[in-house]
């Protein structure tokens, strides 16, 4: 993969226990520290339809929105989390899927039903059913063996996501085949009374930290009330985050 376009290996960016880390939502900024992680995969995943049947699509033809459904049970959703916190802590998924054949192109929706990230801001929206060539991941940018970040995804709980395809092939029908590769994290998130002292030293890029954005369209997704009250945190903007005072932030 060539790194000088800046798309590397989604393994390379996954996080360990201890790592800090800020989560963008478009209320702003939560912050934390991952405690756990584990290793998620599926390949190969060769796309389904919601009756549980291997999607094959026609030459010179788009595919309909699909969740990524698991084939031994075809009402769950791989890549859905149905709740908020796991082992008391919240938890949230992150990776990227590689596809193949290189005839395949994948469309992704985040969340599903949603307008698909990708384009320029000021073209008309993304219409995979004509096979428009942008907003697409293919085996280029993202190949089935080493999956990458050209679309890095950052699913937290109660989220729906989907894809849609097109088979550029003008003779033959193709299964579009994924290798889904993904962490879950389980993070301690900080707030006034968790560790306070460390949230403007993130902010201000004081000590090494990751900066997730959740979802990959024109604004982030929303956090929600929800999850605000049950991983209790405050969402922060950058400038309020980075002016946090020592003196109200000094441990005992």
């Amino acid at each position: 993969m060539d790194q000088i376009r800046g798309i590397i290996p989604i393994q390379r960016k996954f996080l360990d226990a201890n790592y800090l880390l800020a989560l963008q939502f478009r209320e702003g900024f939560v912050f934390g520290r991952i405690v756990g992680r584990r290793l998620c995969q599926y390949k190969p995943y060769s796309v389904i339809d919601s009756d549980g049947d291997e999607v094959d699509i026609a030459a010179a033809t788009a595919q309909a929105e699909l969740r990524f459904r698991d084939p031994r049970n075809a009402q769950n959703d791989i890549l859905y989390l149905n709740a908020s916190t796991g082992a008391g802590f919240p938890w949230f998924y992150h990776g990227a899927i590689g596809i193949k054949p290189q005839y395949v192109y994948m469309y992704p929706r985040f969340p599903e039903a949603k307008e698909i990230p990708g384009k320029f801001p000021e073209v008309d929206p993304i219409r995979p059913s004509s096979n428009d060539l942008l907003g697409y991941v293919n085996d280029l940018n993202s190949p089935y063996q080493d999956p990458t970040d050209y679309v890095e995804w950052v699913i937290p709980p109660f989220l729906h996501v989907g894809a849609e395809y097109y088979n550029v092939d003008p003779d033959r029908n193709h299964n579009p085949v994924l290798n889904i590769l993904f962490a879950l994290y389980w993070f301690q998130a900080f707030n006034k009374t968790v560790c306070p002292h460390l949230i403007p030293k993130i902010a201000n890029r004081e000590v090494p930290a990751a900066f997730l954005r959740v979802g990959f369209g024109d604004q982030p997704h929303d956090l929600g009330n929800t999850l605000r009250d049950d991983w209790r945190v405050n969402p922060l903007t950058l400038e309020q985050a980075s002016s946090i005072s020592p003196n109200l932030t000094r441990r005992p």
